[in-house]
């Protein structure tokens, strides 16, 4: 039986009233760790607040607990035209960093943007125009495929399915252009709304996808890929209830291990999920916390190897008040 052992929890960005601090991502260069994050203001004609900011910061791989604000990437502009919601960090190679961000306001814009640099100092970032005719969000983390393609996942509308459908964009020249390479599934042909979803490698030009389903009681769907994510299998369903899963590739543990936003019980939390055979079939095996707030202020999160069996997890969390805060969690994966 495999389990989740939890060796220290700690604030990265601490509640403040009114403050909404959430959707932090992770990446790994050698000895350094890095982390976006959006930092706005809890609002009660917005979810997720306005007038956001992302936000970078760093630590050492052999201090992880201790993290160093580093910059504001992008500010919020002002009388409230602009607000960045979200921050994708990615580094599918050892020069080259990709920032997905979104300047977002409820029923009047949507626009997503990306940033490339050698280095995590991202000053520019272009639209993205290449997605679709209706609204785009980008999800999960860029990955690199064995032929060098870069693959970006994310989820469209389109004309045939308005609600939205999780696709794959492809960049053939390190992300300068995009372009869509498949509709990884199509909510309309599963009946449920299919978002947000991560991909795992596999062998060669295999992939696993895990995908947010929008129904009660949210069980996450998996999918998979055996040629570069041209095709797809037909979506199912898993044993996880979630949203927003954000898949590593775990070697030590034989599989992969997702973070996502668990639904499992009264409370929501962040849960932590393994497959070790392939993507095929996934486990819950822990829970990292919980939270007393709106399913929607929480969860969010992401994980990177830190060496053997150790990771570590940031995630938002929040209360009554609705002000969440970003937390870091060191845990293990043990067998018992």
């Amino acid at each position: 039986m495999i389990h989740c052992q939890i060796e220290k929890r700690f604030a990265i960005l601490k509640k403040g009233r009114g403050e909404y601090h959430a959707f932090p991502t992770l990446t790994r260069q050698e000895g350094r760790l890095w982390m976006a994050c959006r930092s706005g203001a809890v609002s009660g004609r917005q979810a997720h607040g306005v007038a956001g900011k992302v936000l970078l910061f760093s630590a050492d791989a052999a201090t992880p607990h201790d993290w160093s604000l580093q910059g504001t990437l992008f500010e919020p502009a002002p009388e409230g035209s602009r607000n960045e919601l979200d921050a994708i960090l990615s580094a599918p190679e050892a020069d080259l960093f990709l920032l997905a961000t979104r300047d977002y306001e409820h029923q009047k814009r949507n626009d997503v943007y990306l940033s490339t640099d050698s280095k995590p100092v991202f000053q520019h970032r272009r639209l993205l125009t290449e997605i679709s005719d209706q609204y785009a969000i980008c999800f999960g983390h860029i990955r690199k495929a064995v032929g060098g393609d870069l693959l970006m996942p994310g989820y469209c509308g389109f004309s045939d399915e308005p609600t939205g459908t999780p696709v794959l964009l492809v960049s053939e020249n390190r992300g300068r252009t995009w372009s869509l390479r498949a509709k990884i599934a199509s909510s309309a042909m599963v009946g449920t709304r299919l978002t947000e979803y991560s991909l795992g490698h596999l062998d060669g030009t295999g992939w696993t996808a895990l995908i947010r389903n929008e129904t009660p009681p949210f069980e996450l769907y998996r999918t998979e890929s055996l040629d570069d994510g041209r095709t797809w299998a037909l979506p199912q369903k898993t044993a996880l209830c979630g949203h927003a899963p954000m898949i590593i590739d775990a070697e030590g543990v034989g599989g992969h291990l997702v973070l996502y936003r668990d639904l499992a019980e009264s409370e929501p939390g962040v849960g932590i999920g393994i497959s070790v055979d392939q993507g095929t079939s996934w486990q819950r095996i822990g829970r990292l916390g919980a939270y007393t707030g709106s399913i929607y202020d929480g969860g969010y999160g992401d994980l990177v190897h830190l060496e053997d069996n150790r990771y570590l997890a940031v995630y938002y969390l929040c209360g009554q008040d609705a002000s969440p805060w970003i937390e870091g969690c060191i845990f293990s994966i043990e067998s018992i």
